[in-house]
């Protein structure tokens, strides 16, 4: 047996290795597998920025703090008591000959009679509209981590497929200095195949670079205590997402669209208590006169006359406002329904590929493209074809291998996409993977 033989054996069972270890019956390469304790899943990333993240925690505050104020909407006004002394001397003087009066009234506000209505309408409004947008904050926080996720899993892949290039070149490198140490190949053929395996490695050190940067945008998602953890991998699932049951479009199961409606209502309402403010400080009196023996009845009411309207300005502010509003719903429901068409295309689209691309049998794409390296680098071993047609198919490999995996991250982005789109919660209506055969959705 020469010493190019034994190389030879060797140089194969590194690619039947590398063939078995990137099978498609695995989940997205080795660091992105089959969930496990050391692995971080997009289950775990949603629980946590559900429970802990601060932007979710701001938003329920700011509907506690509506809340708050539909309780200052519906209280209603103090009433006023005084008491008026006349005909009395000061303190130390003499006595007068007149009889005193004590006079003891109550002023009771009857501003809620017109004003209040309004005023809760657009309290409870705003309630509703704040409690929607938090509804959409966390719809949107939550497709933000599941997108950072699945960036830490394509930069996975980019790495996991770079390291294999340039292991397995480093044995395409040993294997031809032994052939121009014995004379059995040209110089040239082992600084093609060198320089080769220095630009993956650069390739790889720049994908390891972007790994730790996704990891760290994903992080912020992260609680301290899944930091903690010290989870540095992703996991997810090697077979694409299932569509949603029932892709119809609703608008009114969109938070932001309900968000934008209730604006509108709490703007027309606050038309109402601005025209309202008309007549302010509107009471009415009644109490006891007390004139020496006697005791009579005061009673009266407070009417300020509108002789210069003071609030038209606000009228007008508040018309404003409310077209305002008018047209932010009208965008609103535009790129909902825009948004929702795009998702659904996308993710159809890119199931029909995802599934047309994955397999377990010798057939699929990946065994193909494995298949191809492994004939390509047995010609060469045979001298049928040059170094660069093998360099060529390794490129080939490593571009199919990461083309398939980000076609299935996209599908699971755009299946989640689709969720959000429709106005579903993101958090339980996660799908699961369904069989890569399962074209008919």
């Amino acid at each position: 047996m020469t010493l190019a033989h034994a190389i030879s054996r060797p140089l194969r069972a590194t690619c039947l290795v590398a063939a078995t270890v990137f099978a498609p019956t695995h989940s997205v390469l080795a660091q992105v597998g089959t969930p496990s304790s050391g692995a971080l899943t997009l289950r775990m990333v949603l629980d946590s920025v559900r429970a802990n993240h601060p932007t979710i925690r701001a938003a329920d505050s700011r509907v506690d703090a509506s809340r708050g104020s539909r309780s200052t909407a519906r209280a209603f006004g103090n009433p006023v008591l005084s008491y008026q002394v006349n005909q009395t001397p000061f303190p130390g003087g003499q006595p007068l000959a007149l009889e005193r009066e004590a006079t003891t009234t109550a002023t009771f506000p009857l501003e809620f009679l017109y004003q209040r209505g309004p005023r809760v309408a657009r309290a409870e409004a705003e309630l509703r509209s704040s409690t929607a947008e938090a509804i959409n904050t966390r719809q949107r926080l939550g497709l933000a981590a599941a997108d950072a996720f699945y960036r830490v899993a394509l930069a996975q892949v980019q790495v996991a497929t770079t390291r294999d290039v340039v292991g397995w070149l480093d044995t395409l490198v040993a294997y031809n200095r032994f052939r121009v140490a014995e004379g059995a190949a040209a110089e040239a053929d082992l600084i093609r195949a060198e320089v080769e395996r220095d630009r993956s490695a650069a390739e790889a050190t720049l994908g390891e670079a972007e790994l730790l940067r996704a990891r760290a945008a994903l992080d912020a998602f992260i609680s301290n205590d899944e930091r903690a953890n010290a989870r540095t991998i992703v996991a997810v699932d090697a077979t694409p997402l299932a569509l949603p049951a029932s892709s119809a479009f609703n608008l009114d199961a969109r938070p932001d669209v309900r968000a934008a409606r209730e604006r509108v209502t709490a703007s027309a309402a606050a038309v109402s208590s601005e025209r309202t403010m008309i007549f302010r400080e509107v009471g009415a009196t009644i109490g006891a006169m007390q004139t020496g023996p006697t005791t009579s009845m005061v009673a009266g009411v407070s009417l300020p006359l509108p002789s210069f309207n003071t609030n038209r300005g606000e009228i007008q502010r508040a018309r404003a406002e409310r077209a305002v509003a008018g047209f932010e719903l009208a965008t609103q429901e535009r790129l909902a329904r825009a948004e929702f068409n795009g998702a659904l295309e996308a993710a159809r689209v890119l199931s029909a590929r995802v599934s047309t691309l994955a397999g377990n049998d010798s057939a699929s794409f990946l065994a193909r493209v494995d298949e191809a390296r492994r004939i390509a680098l047995g010609t060469y071993r045979e001298g049928a074809i040059p170094l660069f047609q093998v360099i060529d198919a390794t490129r080939s490999w490593a571009d199919a291998r990461m083309t398939y995996y980000q076609t299935l991250i996209a599908q699971h982005q755009s299946v989640l996409a689709l969720i959000v789109a429709e106005g579903l919660d993101l958090f339980t209506a996660a799908p699961q993977p369904r069989a890569t055969g399962d074209a008919s959705r």
